[in-house]
């Protein structure tokens, strides 16, 4: 089992993975790439970020001087490291998470529960992150700016990024649906859970944390 067979024959990785459960190298690999992918980001739309930042800053009341040195913040390097290591914290926690939920639920659907298949399946899948990465890098590198999409926001480019639409639209990203596909194709074969089944809890834990992240976009949103 080589790790490009979860784009081309998942099957195969997660037969494997029913007898031997095993994520350190996957996760590894989506975290190096969540890490690059954020400071290449900072790189390539710079000037665009700097600018947000700014925008945010005034609407703090800040005076010149601590506007000043947090905009110095910015430019160096700390920024995109720091900004590296939180995406890398945040994306373990979310992948976490997600197992953890998946797990518990597994058996009322059916399935046998195993926190480590269950993980190992996650982790393999969340490998979709790497094509999504290069795409979205490629994006913003043409276009300098932090805020490009590959999700059926495409649909609607009028919507402000702030609105209820724009969010919902832009959480059915087609990689992430590449993703949820993966996971239930998995747990149905490692956790000997019915596919019909395991469509319907992964999907539906996927669209309730869509609009539990827009939810809690809107209250950061106005706390700002």
């Amino acid at each position: 089992m080589g790790i490009l067979d979860i784009y081309f024959a998942p099957s195969k990785v997660f037969n494997a993975l029913k007898e031997r459960p095993r994520w350190i190298l996957p996760l590894v690999i989506v975290l190096v790439v969540v890490a690059l992918t954020t400071v290449l980001t900072m790189t390539f739309a710079r000037e665009a970020i700097m600018t947000v930042q700014q925008e945010a800053l005034e609407r703090r009341g800040l005076t010149e001087e601590q506007m000043e040195q947090a905009m110095q913040f910015t430019q160096g390097p700390a920024a995109a490291i720091s900004g590296a290591v939180s995406a890398v914290i945040f994306t373990g926690i979310l992948l976490l998470i997600f197992a953890v939920v998946v797990n518990l639920f597994v058996p009322l659907f059916g399935g046998d529960s195993g926190f480590k298949r269950v993980f190992s399946v996650i982790c393999y899948s969340a490998l979709v992150m790497v094509p999504a990465a290069v795409l979205k890098l490629l994006m913003i590198a043409t276009t300098k700016s932090p805020y490009v999409t590959t999700s059926l926001a495409l649909l609607a480019p009028g919507l402000a990024r702030t609105s209820f639409g724009y969010q919902l639209l832009a959480g059915f990203d087609f990689f992430m649906i590449w993703e949820m596909v993966l996971v239930a194709m998995g747990i149905s074969i490692t956790n000997r859970i019915n596919r019909e089944n395991a469509y319907i809890l992964v999907f539906a834990i996927w669209i309730i944390s869509i609009f539990f992240g827009i939810g809690l976009s809107s209250i950061f949103g106005r706390g700002a």
